[in-house]
């Protein structure tokens, strides 16, 4: 039917010769169209409202039992954490005791790294306490000019032994460097100490919960960095302090070589001059 439909609209397309055929030709295949095509189905429209109960009744006693038993097993789950594996009383405890421990002891410590030991009177002494006391590396700079404003320069070549030149050279290095080294391990010290003010701040205080089981490792896992830097800022002072007790072994070992060479220069003289007489 719809192809004989068609190929009657294209034979009425082909011989119209106004616009009145063309319309005529469009309305027959549209009502062709309507004829053939099949009538729509008509949905079955039952009462909402009783959809609308049957919808909630199987929420409320289907889903819901089942909701009920997943809340039932969450708040089991969330008491056994509470009580027996991270128990809330012990930690709160455990903060307590932070808190108490941070106070008997913040203080103390702070006044001990805060204590000035200037004792120095004379204007160059003074000037280079200051400096190798003043917790900073933005003047490490100055160290040698300070130093040699205090402990005199090394003396012109002619005016003093070789030997005695050189030892005196090498042990106003070895001073200098060590001092420069405890100008930056103080340094490092104050960010330690800022880094384990801070920590502490977020394990004892008793508003955030920072401290929650779960975030422990977390502020442990910071403590060891900063644990493993303190060590680091150790091991640096401990090769400073063996560098300076191994330029002092080398300063005694000097004098004895020199007083050796000096014994078997006497000795040279003293069997020349007995050989004159």
């Amino acid at each position: 039917m719809l192809l004989f439909t068609g190929l009657f609209g294209c034979l009425m397309l082909l011989s119209m010769e106004s616009r009145r055929r063309m319309i005529a030709v469009l309305l027959i295949g549209c009502i062709a169209i309507l004829g053939v095509s099949p009538p729509p189905a008509q949905a079955q429209v039952g009462c909402l409202p009783c959809i609308i109960q049957t919808v909630l009744t199987t929420i409320s006693q289907t889903l819901g039992k089942w909701l009920n038993l997943i809340n039932g097993a969450v708040s089991d789950i969330r008491k056994l954490y509470e009580q027996t594996i991270w128990p809330v009383s012990v930690i709160n405890q455990i903060k307590g005791q932070i808190q108490s421990i941070i106070v008997q002891y913040r203080g103390a410590i702070q006044s001990i790294m805060s204590i000035n030991p200037h004792t120095a009177t004379l204007p160059n002494a003074i000037a280079l306490e200051a400096i190798i006391r003043n917790r900073g590396t933005g003047d490490i700079n100055s160290v040698p000019r300070m130093y040699v404003g205090t402990f005199r320069p090394v003396p012109q070549a002619g005016s003093i032994a070789p030997q005695d030149r050189d030892m005196t050279d090498m042990d106003d290095a070895l001073a200098q460097d060590n001092l420069m080294t405890l100008k930056g391990a103080d340094q490092a010290q104050d960010l330690e100490l800022q880094l384990a003010d801070q920590i502490e701040n977020l394990v004892g205080d008793p508003n955030i919960n920072v401290s929650a089981p779960g975030t422990s490792s977390l502020i442990t896992a910071a403590a060891v960095a900063g644990e493993i830097k303190s060590q680091a800022i150790m091991q640096k002072m401990l090769a400073a302090m063996m560098r300076q007790e191994a330029g002092r072994v080398a300063h005694d070992n000097a004098i004895r070589k020199r007083n050796a060479a000096i014994a078997s220069q006497l000795q040279t003289n003293m069997t020349n001059v007995l050989q004159h007489r």
